[in-house]
C-alpha cells in the first residue's frame, strides 16, 4: 500500500485490530520511521498517533464535504445497544434519551455522536447533535416528545412506560441530574 499518496490529507485509517481514526495526517518514510522508532516500514501520523503500514488494514481519503463536517467539531462516544444502534442508521430513532449527567452536560448541538454497538465494537455510527431537550423527568420527557423518533416501535409504543429507563438510570440519579433527549441529525441534512 503507497501511503505517501495520503501525505497532508484528511484520512481514515481502519487498523488491523478494528479501530478507526479520522484526521489530518502526514506520512514519513520508511527509512525516517526506522530512524526515529525502530521499525522499517512506512507510517501515518494522526495528531500524535503513529500508524505503521503493518498496522493499517485500509486508508481513505475523506473529500470536501467530509471536511467541513469532521474539522472543529467536538466528538462525544457512546456505546448502545445493537436495536437501537440499527434505528438510528436507518434514521428512525432520532432522539437518544440519556441521563443529563456531566458527561452529556458537555454535548452542545453542532457536536458529533460516535455510537458504537455493544454488539459489535468496530461497528460506529456518526451523527451530528441537532439540539438537547433537557426535563426533570423521563415521565416528562414520554409526554412531550414523539416515542416513536425515541426508539419505540409501532408494535410496543402503546405500552412504552417511563420507568422502562429505570432499566438503565436509577430513580435517585434522575433526580439528581435530570435526563436529556439529545435529538439527532444525519449528515445529510447539513
Amino acid at each position: 500500500m503507497d501511503l505517501s499518496r495520503y501525505d497532508g490529507k484528511l484520512v481514515r485509517i481502519e487498523t488491523a485490530d478494528g479501530m478507526a481514526y479520522e484526521g489530518p495526517c502526514e506520512h514519513e518514510s520508511s527509512d525516517y520511521v526506522f530512524h526515529e522508532y525502530g521499525v522499517d516500514e512506512d507510517a501515518l501520523f494522526i495528531e500524535g498517533w503513529i500508524f505503521y503500514s503493518g498496522d493499517i488494514r485500509a486508508v481513505s481519503e475523506i473529500g470536501p464535504k467530509d471536511n467541513y463536517i469532521w474539522m472543529n467539531r467536538m466528538q462525544h462516544f457512546m456505546k448502545i445497544a445493537p436495536e437501537p444502534f440499527d434505528m438510528i442508521v436507518d434514521e428512525v430513532k432520532t432522539y437518544e434519551l440519556r441521563l443529563y449527567d456531566e458527561k452529556r452536560q458537555k454535548i452542545r448541538p453542532g457536536d458529533v455522536i460516535c455510537f458504537e454497538s455493544t454488539g459489535d465494537e468496530t461497528d460506529v455510527w456518526k451523527v451530528l447533535v441537532k439540539d438537547l431537550h433537557v426535563f426533570d423527568s423521563f415521565a416528562e420527557l414520554y409526554r412531550s416528545l414523539p416515542l416513536l423518533k425515541c426508539g419505540y416501535t409501532p408494535d410496543n409504543v402503546d405500552s412504552a412506560d417511563p420507568a422502562d429507563m429505570d432499566r438503565y438510570y436509577p430513580p435517585e440519579e434522575q433526580r439528581k441530574y435530570r435526563v436529556v433527549a439529545i435529538e439527532l441529525m444525519s449528515f445529510e441534512e447539513l
